[in-house]
């Protein structure tokens, strides 16, 4: 599913990890690539062609900000993209469908519409495009 977004924090909260440890939870991941200027692409390899995601991630003292996502994106990359930014453990035996410590932590900026919603919401969606 193509998507253009941006991930924030909740209302009055900032998200609890730093680009340095999203760099660390994610980096080791097939088809993830990370530049130090705040930005990264993730290639499904696993689909025929592959897909791509592009993301730029803001940071301000130690913390992020926001993450713009745009590009294909399938269920498990969402899920454990969401995970990363919410320093949840992102290891196979720990993905949870539909977190709602989650959406406790995140909220989504639909880019075009201008629309709010959730991770959760997002990942309903993904699971039911595949």
């Amino acid at each position: 599913m193509y998507l253009f977004v941006q991930i924030h924090p909740v209302a009055g909260q900032r998200l609890p990890q730093s680009f340095e440890g999203l760099v660390a939870a994610l980096s080791d991941l097939p088809g993830m690539v990370f530049e130090m200027d705040g930005s990264f692409v993730w290639v499904d390899h696993q689909r025929h062609p592959p897909r791509q995601m592009d993301a730029m991630v803001y940071d301000r003292d130690g913390r992020l900000e926001y993450i713009e996502v745009k590009g294909d994106c399938n269920l498990e990359q969402w899920q454990t993209l969401c995970q990363a930014i919410c320093s949840l453990d992102i290891s196979e035996d720990t993905r949870m469908d539909n977190d709602p410590s989650i959406d406790a932590i995140l909220r989504v900026h639909w880019t075009q519409t201008g629309d709010w919603t959730t991770a959760n919401e997002i990942s309903t969606k993904l699971s039911t495009s595949a």
